[in-house]
């Protein structure tokens, strides 16, 4: 397990009630619990788990559901959590279009993750579908669950730009499918979500946007906002301007070479992201009923309100 910086030590431990001479037996504990689920057979490693314990401020029992969440999502999300090997052509394209990008200066040494996420004309929905887009989202995501400790321990920032974002785009996002995506980001991965941004948003893609943020938990909306040419000053309050790209005005990397960084970085997953695919819940073995997508991702019938710090 990594050690954490000085400073984002003692962000865990103010923040996230880290405890660094109890860690061993909140270790244990969870493994205990975790080898007691027939649903759950396989191993995870420290890494991971001490993301999800910083994530549920080391609550045991919040720890278990993330986890439990986590897998089960794998299991009933497979159009997104299989295939995904780096160097299959639908996902070559999207890598080569820069789709999502962390930037590799952070809010500060202590500070917040900033991911770009450009819906624009770097896309061509024809051959880089809706879901696949956020098929390479979850395995960028999976790769900062692995490595980056101020995604964990200080939070994400979202800035998603959607500057000639092309209109098919509209007829493959589904209220449903947005819904269900959504709450695999902000439920289903132990990650800190500290803002979502958006700018330049279409009208026709802002009515799509509004009618799945009214369903969000009040945290998740208070943490949203849109920023269009009336109010787009306000944006740099958020995220300032030199924290941005180059193409953008800033001096945070470039679309460009982050491109190239992140497509290699993805690649060098393969062989995890081939044999990651086996771990996800058995739900023919999950005690009592198996879980479905109306529990999970509360997409079949009526939306579930689910609690999400």
């Amino acid at each position: 397990m990594r050690q954490l910086s000085s400073a984002l030590q003692i962000v865990a431990e103010a923040e996230l009630n880290e405890v660094r001479s109890r860690l061993e037996t909140d270790f244990q504990q969870i493994r205990d619990w975790f080898k007691k689920q027939p649903h759950l057979s396989f191993e995870i490693d420290d890494q991971l788990l001490i993301s999800f314990l910083r994530c549920s401020k080391f609550s045991l029992e919040r720890t278990k559901e993330k986890l439990d969440y986590y897998f089960t999502m794998r299991s009933l999300a497979p159009e997104v959590f299989t295939n995904r090997d780096p160097l299959l052509p639908e996902i070559q394209a999207i890598l080569n279009a820069g789709f999502m990008l962390p930037l590799p200066k952070a809010h500060g040494e202590d500070g917040s993750r900033i991911v770009l996420c450009r819906y624009s004309d770097n896309l061509d929905p024809n051959t880089m579908n809706f879901t696949n887009l956020f098929k390479v989202n979850y395995m960028l995501l999976d790769i900062l669950l692995r490595e980056d400790d101020n995604a964990i321990v200080s939070g994400i920032i979202a800035w998603v730009y959607y500057k000639k974002m092309p209109p098919k785009y509209a007829v493959q996002m589904t209220p449903t499918d947005l819904h269900k995506y959504s709450m695999i980001t902000i439920k289903g991965y132990p990650l800190r979500h500290r803002g979502t941004y958006h700018t330049h948003l279409p009208t026709l893609f802002q009515v799509l946007y509004d009618s799945i943020t009214v369903i969000f938990p009040k945290k998740t909306q208070e943490r949203s906002a849109i920023f269009g040419e009336s109010n787009f000053a306000k944006f740099y309050d958020k995220i300032p301007q030199e924290l941005l790209p180059e193409e953008f005005g800033g001096s945070n990397s470039s679309v460009k070479d982050l491109t190239v960084f992140w497509k290699q970085k993805v690649e060098s997953y393969r062989d995890w992201f081939l044999s990651d695919e086996k771990l996800k819940t058995n739900e023919a073995l999950r005690p009592g009923a198996p879980r479905n997508g109306s529990d999970i991702f509360g997409v079949e019938g009526s939306f579930r309100k689910l609690n999400i710090d």
